[in-house]
C-alpha cells in the first residue's frame, strides 16, 4: 500500500481526458495534475524545447514525491527517452498503438496528432512492432489544440477544421482512428460525425489507465482509501483550464495553483 500521489502532465487541458480515465479506474488514488498552459501547444515546438520542458516538469513531479508519472502528452512521448529518468513513467502513445492494433480488422489505421508526433512516426513504429502488415495513415491537425484550449471544441469552426483534417483519411478506408493527442477526445463528437460510425475511435487513455492499475496491483502500491484527491497546477492561464476541467470532470474545481515551472 502506498498513499503517494500519481503525477499526470500535459501541455494544457488535454491531459484532463487521461486524468478522468485514471480516476474512473483508480478512484482511491491521489493525483498531481500539471498543465503547461503557459507554453501550450507543444506540437510545433522543437525537440530540444520539448525535452527541456519534460525535464522541468519531471523535476517538479519528483519534488511532489509521486510514485509514478503518466505522460499524458503524445508529443512528449514521441520525443523524450524515458530511460534517461529514474522514475516510473507511463506512456500514452504506446497505449494508443497497442489499442489500435487490437481493434483493427482490415489492418488500416488512421492517426491524427500534432505535427511533432506525426513527424516522429512514433505511432507507425509502435504499431508495426506489433504487426508489420498494418498500414498506418497519419494526419497532423495542428489547429485542434488551440481551438480546444479556448473551449471551442464543439463550435462551427471545430467542425470546419475537423472536416479539412479528416478529408484524406476518410478516403483511405480506415476502420480504426487513433486520437493521437490527449486534447482530441474533447472533440470526439465532432470527429465521430465526420469520420462515420464504421470507424472505431481509439482513446489511448482507456488502456493507459488499466496499465497503471495493473502495475500498482502487481507492486502492491495501491492507495487503500476509497476516494482520492487531485491537486491541480498550471504554468499560465487558469480560466479556460478551470472551465474545461469542471466540464470534463463534472465537479467544481477551486484549488488550481500557479507554478513557475521554468525554475525547475
Amino acid at each position: 500500500m502506498d498513499s503517494r500521489p500519481i503525477g499526470v502532465f500535459d501541455s494544457g487541458v488535454g491531459g484532463l481526458t487521461v486524468l478522468k480515465r485514471l480516476v474512473e479506474a483508480l478512484p482511491g488514488e491521489n493525483y498531481i495534475y500539471f498543465g503547461d498552459t503557459k507554453r501550450v501547444p507543444y506540437g510545433d515546438r522543437s525537440e530540444g524545447e520539448i525535452k527541456k520542458f519534460a525535464k522541468q516538469i519531471l523535476n517538479f513531479m519528483r519534488e511532489q514525491k509521486v510514485k509514478a508519472v503518466v505522460i499524458a502528452c503524445n508529443t512528449t512521448c514521441a520525443v523524450i527517452d524515458k530511460s534517461e529518468y529514474d522514475m516510473v513513467l507511463f506512456d500514452v502513445l504506446k497505449a494508443g498503438a497497442e489499442s489500435a492494433v487490437l481493434y483493427t480488422i482490415n489492418k488500416k489505421i488512421g492517426v491524427i496528432a500534432t505535427t511533432r508526433t506525426v513527424e516522429s512516426k512514433s505511432y507507425e513504429k509502435n504499431i508495426k512492432i506489433i504487426d508489420k502488415n498494418i498500414k498506418v495513415y497519419q494526419e497532423a491537425c495542428p489547429e485542434f489544440v488551440p481551438l480546444i484550449e479556448k473551449g471551442l471544441y464543439n463550435s462551427p469552426i471545430a467542425y470546419e477544421t475537423a472536416n479539412k483534417c479528416l478529408k484524406e483519411l476518410k478516403e483511405k478506408e480506415i476502420d480504426t482512428l487513433v486520437l493521437g493527442c490527449t486534447h482530441y477526445p474533447l472533440m470526439v463528437e465532432v470527429i465521430e460525425k465526420i469520420i462515420g460510425e464504421n470507424v472505431k475511435i481509439v482513446d489511448p487513455a482507456i488502456k493507459l489507465a488499466y496499465d497503471v492499475k495493473d502495475y500498482l496491483l502487481k507492486k502492491d502500491l495501491l492507495n487503500p482509501q476509497i476516494i482520492g484527491k487531485t491537486k491541480f497546477f498550471v504554468s499560465g492561464d487558469k480560466d479556460n483550464f478551470i472551465k474545461t476541467a469542471e466540464m470534463l470532470l463534472g465537479e467544481k474545481i477551486e484549488n488550481v495553483l500557479h507554478v513557475d515551472i521554468e525554475k525547475y
